[in-house]
């Protein structure tokens, strides 16, 4: 199974950093020097995690003609922030872009690190019950549950979504996968209410008029999230290298997860990645969660910088989870 072509949608909400800094009160230098981000998409009013990904469905069939979704056996929608807690929203999203009744839909609540687990999961669910074309769809828009005086996220994150067409026919090779999760962790990225452990509202509990606003927005301790990754990536990157038989050589780009600029450069002096190596798009989209690794592949793909490479994508964050993969572009 192969990754033959990738779409996205970007909201029409441009936000500066400039704005963000009156929100905030943070200092425009630390936005650009330390996050990289001049400016990034936030969802308008009327917009909808579905709405936008079906947008990047749409993006992908312009670009891949040759895909025909009554023919698509797998939808999968990675997102932590879907348009209702019930049902779920890769169900919504098959209506919206009409898609066959019989094809199977589920949603992934992972973050930064999910969309090289999704390929995985894809990946063994087409070649375990014989599908011949699946999509990978990406949308997780952190600005609904962010404030804007936030100072360890409003800066941060941006929202987009992303479309991956997964076939049995030709594109990119997918490679053997090495993961993990450090859930000691959990508490360095989570929205404190609102699940089940501490519901909104239930038969014994409280009512929504009850509970603080600040509870239910994201809450993120930067500093554990970079020791987190200084942690663990030199190692599965090693053990990724090792899976699939390579040695840094022979990887063209890292793609990885758009956490920051401070902690992609602060990384690839410690792993000596040469900078032309290691792409970076924060600048105009930010940190897109989810959405980042393969928003990044579209854009290099646009310049034509894909042909004939070896990729490393590699994502992490929340849970503390991160996984890491090769992809062979023809």
């Amino acid at each position: 199974m192969k990754l033959r072509a990738i779409g996205y949608a970007l909201p029409e909400r441009v936000v500066a950093s400039d704005e963000v800094a009156r929100w905030s009160g943070l200092e425009d230098k630390f936005i650009a020097e330390k996050i990289g981000t001049a400016s990034r998409r936030f969802l308008a009013e009327g917009e909808t995690p579905v709405s936008l990904a079906r947008r990047a469905c749409e993006d992908l069939a312009r670009r891949a003609p040759e895909l025909e979704l009554g023919k698509v056996g797998l939808l999968v929608l990675v997102t932590q922030n879907p348009d209702y807690k019930i049902p779920h929203s890769s169900a919504l999203l098959q209506h919206a872009l009409g898609l066959p009744v019989g094809t199977g839909c589920f949603d992934i609540n992972l973050g930064c690190s999910g969309y090289v687990y999704a390929l995985s999961a894809v990946k063994g669910l087409m070649l375990s019950e014989g599908i011949g074309d699946a999509l990978l769809v990406t949308c997780d828009p952190y600005s609904r549950i962010m404030g804007r005086a936030d100072r360890d996220t409003i800066a941060l994150f941006g929202d987009a979504a992303t479309a991956t067409w997964l076939s049995a026919e030709k594109g990119a090779g997918i490679g053997r996968l090495d993961w993990g999760t450090d859930g000691a962790g959990a508490e360095h990225l989570m929205v404190p209410r609102g699940g089940s452990a501490r519901p909104l509202s239930c038969i014994d509990g409280e009512t929504p008029q009850a509970v603080d606003p600040a509870e239910l927005r994201l809450h993120m301790n930067g500093r554990g999230i970079f020791n987190f990754m200084i942690q663990r990536l030199p190692g599965t990157f090693k053990a990724c290298l090792e899976k699939n038989g390579l040695g840094d050589e022979a990887i063209d780009f890292y793609v990885l997860h758009q956490a920051s600029r401070f902690m992609l450069q602060t990384l690839a002096t410690r792993l000596r990645i040469p900078a032309e190596k290691l792409p970076i798009n924060l600048e105009r989209v930010g940190n897109t969660v989810s959405s980042s690794i393969p928003l990044l592949l579209a854009e290099l793909g646009e310049r034509g910088a894909l042909r004939g490479k070896t990729v490393l994508v590699s994502g992490f964050g929340v849970g503390l989870s991160w996984a890491s993969n090769i992809l062979r572009f023809p």
